[in-house]
């Protein structure tokens, strides 16, 4: 599967940290942190970074082929909680990757930024 990087961890050293890319499909691959079965957590600015590069790139986010399986993105304190498609990418340790439609990483974002200014 062809991959486009989106976003990193900013204080990444070894490349084994929370990332975003772009699928071929449209959709967006969050490898984060295990929280459970079903979640992995991410760092906000990664969430809101890979939602500004999809802008950038106008990606078209209303338009694009879900993930197959429920997904969210929700922010929680410091964090973003991932909730999609789990993948078979080799991760290190502690960590996963999940799969979900970039309308979901684009609006998470966005809600974000407006509770912020609130």
């Amino acid at each position: 599967m062809d991959m486009t990087l989106l976003a990193e961890t900013m204080e990444c050293r070894n490349g084994n940290c929370p990332t975003a890319w772009l699928t071929e499909q449209g959709t967006v691959m969050v490898q984060g942190y295990v929280v459970d079965a079903r979640l992995v957590r991410v760092p906000r600015d990664l969430i809101e970074r890979a939602a500004r590069e999809l802008e950038m790139q106008e990606i078209p986010v209303t338009t694009v082929v879900p993930a197959p399986r429920a997904s969210e993105v929700r922010a929680s304190g410091e964090w973003f909680m991932v909730a999609g498609t789990p993948t078979p990418l080799q991760c290190p340790d502690g960590e996963r990757a999940h799969e979900v439609p970039a309308h979901a990483v684009w609006a998470a974002a966005n809600e974000s930024t407006r509770e912020a200014a609130v």
